[in-house]
């Protein structure tokens, strides 16, 4: 088995390899405490306004749908959530978690809907690392670690530092699995490594983690620097024509 990792949202990824989707800040962090808690789909949205349309389109749902994603990191005002595992944490903690959400972000769903052609796709962060490469390793394929990247302002996409550091992580394990790795891969387990330590000291002191951390979620940055929170990991596929993650399985290690 080879791992690999795109820095950025490839073009066109390779069709044989089993795809582990990486946004840390913030998106596949809070996938990871969505379907902890329970969640039972997360339908994808590549946009602001697709969200909004994804919405109005699956009307009531039977456990209730919310609207969730961020604009420059912040909930649109319409929005029922932002983008903040934390928040949701504490949604779930007082039983107010519905059972679907329409999801949209600026880097994380588009760059799940870019791999949605791969065979398997998998949204992976520190918070379900654990159980993003045991179904990698069940799968039996090649695998491509996808970083969301940054949206700069000149446009297009840029390699953001914090998804390269996740996408350590999970190189990491596969690695110690007996996965070989690519040079993007080795390049990308030798930043990890150099701060595997600390891992949210080095997520802060990335470019999105000091921007993020500048308009108050701090915390949700040290929260997604903590490793195996959860032992669930969802699947994308495509019903109804439309992208939707739904859970392999259920767990939670020591949370709320």
């Amino acid at each position: 088995m080879r791992v690999d990792v795109a820095l950025i949202p490839p073009a066109r990824p390779p069709g044989h390899a089993t795809c582990l989707v990486v946004d840390v800040l913030r998106a596949t962090s809070v996938m990871a405490v969505l379907f902890g808690n329970g969640l039972r789909a997360a339908w994808l949205a590549g946009s602001i306004e697709d969200g909004r349309a994804t919405r109005a389109a699956l009307g009531d749902r039977p456990g209730g749908l919310m609207l969730c994603g961020e604009e420059n990191a912040l909930p649109p005002a319409d929005f029922d959530y932002g983008n903040s595992p934390l928040e949701f944490q504490r949604i779930a903690a007082e039983g107010r978690l519905p059972a679907e959400a329409v999801l949209a972000t600026t880097n994380g769903t588009p760059a799940l809907l870019s791999c949605v052609a791969a065979p398997l796709v998998l949204p992976a962060a520190p918070l379900n690392a654990g159980a993003a490469v045991r179904v990698a390793l069940e799968a039996a394929r090649d695998v491509l670690v996808v970083c969301s990247g940054l949206v700069p302002p000149t446009g297009g996409r840029a390699p953001g530092e914090d998804d390269t550091l996740g996408a350590g992580l999970l190189v990491d394990r596969l690695v110690r699995a007996g996965a070989y790795p690519g040079d993007e891969a080795l390049y990308a387990l030798g930043c990890y490594e150099a701060v595997r330590d600390d891992l949210a000291a080095a997520l802060r002191a990335t470019e999105h983690g000091r921007r993020i951390t500048a308009i108050g979620f701090g915390a949700d940055v040290d929260r997604c620097a903590q490793a195996d929170a959860y032992d669930t990991v969802a699947t994308l596929h495509i019903e109804d024509s439309r992208p939707v993650l739904r859970p392999l399985g259920r767990g939670a290690a020591g949370d709320a």
